[in-house]
């Protein structure tokens, strides 16, 4: 009977302990997403930073997101309308500690409240920015850093589109030089931007380079020389990408949330073009989600890259 009462006394303080302790938070919601705690049956609205418990029900609306991080650092997404109890949400997510992916699981917290800004409120401010490649103009105006410090991994040039006479161009094409201005390689693509995995391009025995886009149909019509350079300490080159390998192995699954985490590893690091790869990665992933367009537009503007539209 003693040993009865003791695992009884056990049970009950494990459950306790479980439904007291935080175990997810949200990172990102979008839509009329709700929390029922076990204190009251009346549904409560989820918001940004909202800590979810134990013994909480989750009531996802129908075209609605939510982008959760665990206690462990890993994330979830729930994209299905429904109710969810999180203590079978906690069955969907590994108990391994996730060290990396915490620390920019916090740095997006961070950005959603930096400054006190209501990014919600401000969303069209910041949206406006990445959908400004979209306007037509006579020059070539690349959206990147004059000097770029890059890792060795996926980056992203984009520039704006270009008009020729009356006519939008059909063609870019991208060059890539040597301090010499001798052509290491071009690339030519039909869209305004152009996605290179540099780890797969034998760029690095270059001290400098530069690149350039020009319209193919009309050669004269070109941007400016725009300047890469990898990191240039070998020893943090190495430390930061077995540092990525390291999220990505944390976080494999191809999702918006996870991308955007890539993204601000990248951003924490000042390595701006590889950032932009996995923000836009994060909203063609997740097209409707706004969020993911306003914390791009956030970090582009931040970055010198856009300026904030009144």
């Amino acid at each position: 009977m003693k040993r009865l009462s003791l695992l009884l006394v056990l049970f009950i303080t494990s459950f306790l302990s479980f439904a007291q302790d935080e175990i997810f938070k949200v990172l990102i919601t979008k839509g009329a997403n709700k929390v029922i705690v076990s204190s009251s049956t009346t549904p409560q609205d989820l918001i940004v930073g909202k800590k979810i418990y134990g013994t909480d029900k989750i009531v996802v609306a129908s075209g609605a997101y939510l982008g959760l991080s665990h206690k462990s650092g890993k994330t979830i997404e729930l994209k299905t309308a429904g109710t969810y109890e999180v203590s079978k949400l906690v069955e969907q997510v590994s108990s391994q500690n996730a060290s990396v992916s915490s620390k920019y699981v916090n740095y997006i917290a961070g950005q959603m409240t930096a400054d006190n800004e209501d990014l919600a409120a401000n969303r069209y401010k910041h949206m406006a920015v990445t959908g400004s490649v979209e306007r037509s103009t006579d020059k070539i105006k690349p959206f990147a850093p004059s000097q770029a410090v890059v890792l060795d991994e996926l980056i992203i040039l984009k520039w704006n589109k270009v008009k020729v006479g009356k006519d939008v161009a059909n063609t870019y094409v991208v060059t890539f030089m040597n301090m010499f201005d001798e052509t290491i390689v071009e690339k030519e693509t039909t869209d305004t931007q152009l996605v290179i995995d540099l780890s797969k391009l034998n760029f690095k025995i270059e001290k400098n380079i530069v690149w350039t886009v020009k319209v193919k149909e009309s050669p004269t019509v070109k941007s400016d020389k725009y300047n890469l350079q990898y990191v240039s300490d070998d020893t943090k080159a190495v430390e930061l990408h077995d540092q990525f390998i390291d999220l990505k192995n944390e976080l494999p699954e191809e999702t918006a949330l996870n991308k955007l985490l890539y993204a601000s590893f990248f951003a924490d690091h000042k390595l701006t073009l590889n950032a932009m790869a996995y923000y836009e990665e994060a909203i063609a992933i997740e097209p409707e989600v706004e969020i993911f367009k306003i914390l791009y537009g956030k970090y582009l503007i931040e970055s010198g890259i856009a300026k904030p539209t009144k």
